[in-house]
This record gives C-alpha cells, structure tokens and sequence, in this order.
C-alpha cells in the first residue's frame, strides 16, 4: 500500500486574528487518513485525506499495526503488503478487500476527541498455544469475538464483539505507549465478517449501524468521500454481529 507520511494537525476556526489563539474547546484536532479502495471497475484508488481525530473517522483505520499478519489465499501477508482485491480467509470464507484505511498513532497526544493515545499488546500465547504465536499489536478499534454460552440464552447469539483494548489486564494484554509513531491499519470486506488474526477472531471495519446519525451534511459527505467504492452508508451492509464492552458481557455472564 502506498505510504504518505501522516500527522496530527490543529485546524482553527475562522475568526482566529492577529495571533490570537482561540479557546481550546474551539480547536478541531484533525488527522489525516490514507484510503486504498477497489472500484467497480475493478482499478485500485490511493487518495489522502484530513479529516477530524474523532471516534467515527479513527475507527476507519486504528485496527492493526504495520506488521500485523492477515491470513490470506496465499498464506500469511502483513497488512501494509496488502491490496484492496486480495482474498482473505474469513469467517464467510474467502473475501475480497474492498478497502483499507490508514493513519499513525503519534505519541504524547491526548486531546479529548483522538482515541489514539495508546495501543494494546497481545502477548504471543495469551489465549493458548499460537493464539497469539507472537505479540500483536493492535489499536483502539480493534474488536475480537468474545464467545459465551449464556449470550446465547439471552441475545439469540453466543458470541459478540468486544473491543480488544477492554481486555487489557497488565499481564496478557497489556496497554502501551510506543515512543514512537506507529502505523495504523483497518480493512474492509465486501460484506462485514471476521477473521482470525493471530489465531484471534476479529472483525473486518464497519462504521456501525447509527454511524450517520450525528452527522451533519457536511461531515457524511467527507466521510463518504473516504470510501469511493460505495455510495451512501447503507452499502456498509448489516453488522454480522453484536458490538458491545467486556462491561456489558460481564454483566450479562454474571447473572
């Protein structure tokens, strides 16, 4: 995937004048974004994008660190080496990547609006042998399957998603502040699914089922503007499974 340096910008509002600077709960803290989509045609877009250091944005490309090894057709491929058209082995069997996003994590930031302040190692064997076989990194819109029988009685389903970093226990997963920047990743199937990524099944990007509900037209139209190869935010499709916190589940196990 092509590379282009990224950086955190401060962006004012108009009205900023003769040095003065503006109240803090004015500035926008904006980031930009790296976009790989497959088109219908079948070509391959590269464009940059700035756009705000917000949840909905950083979700599309906070998922995985460089290096991160992705189970594909032909074996195993780190992320920053995949292409918007491989096949990956999913959970719906073989997929097409229809797009990746990415950006990087820069340390010392810790604006309110970014949730990329720290990354979550996954020490190499914390859910069993080869589960992960070495230490993955991952960032705060990584989400893995969480299974329980109990989910079954009282959702209809024994398994959801859960972020990743809520699991962090400062032994297994542990959270970190790398000193230096570190390249992010997410990856989008032609319909929402998981993978298992280290042997630990997560979920392929998708903005989420009330994504456009907080937006107004101007923020949906850049937000779409991300993602060429579809049209309006419909065509995201269903989430397979669903999202909630370690908070929820436990609650719900505990009952």
């Amino acid at each position: 995937m092509t590379q282009l340096r990224h950086d955190l910008t401060v962006a004012h509002p108009v009205g900023v004048a003769h040095g003065l600077a503006e109240p803090r709960r004015n500035v926008a803290l904006m980031r930009k974004y790296e976009a790989a989509a497959l088109l219908p045609d079948l070509t391959v877009s590269f464009k940059s994008h700035i756009a705000p250091a917000t949840p909905l944005f950083e979700e599309t490309a906070t998922a995985f660190a460089r290096g991160t090894l992705f189970p594909t057709v032909r074996g195993p491929v780190a992320i920053e080496d995949l292409l918007p058209g491989d096949y990956i082995e999913t959970a719906s069997g073989a997929e097409p990547v229809m797009w990746i996003g990415s950006t990087t994590y820069i340390p010392g930031r810790d604006e309110a609006d970014t949730t990329l302040t720290a990354l979550t190692r996954v020490t190499a064997g914390a859910y069993g042998p080869d589960r992960p076989h070495m230490d993955l990194l991952v960032g705060p819109a990584a989400r893995m399957v969480v299974r329980h029988p109990k989910l079954g009685t009282l959702l209809g389903q024994d398994a959801v998603l859960a972020p990743v970093r809520d699991y962090a226990d400062g032994d297994r997963l542990l959270q970190i502040t790398p000193a230096g920047p570190v390249q992010m990743y997410n990856l989008m199937t032609a319909r929402h699914t998981t993978m298992k990524v280290g042997g630990i099944e997560m979920e392929t990007y998708h903005p989420g089922k009330s994504a456009g509900q907080a937006l107004g037209p101007n923020l949906r139209a850049l937000f779409l503007s991300m993602f060429p190869n579809i049209a309006q935010l419909e065509d995201f499709g269903q989430v397979s499974l669903t999202r909630t916190s370690r908070e929820v589940i436990d609650s719900l196990i505990d009952t």
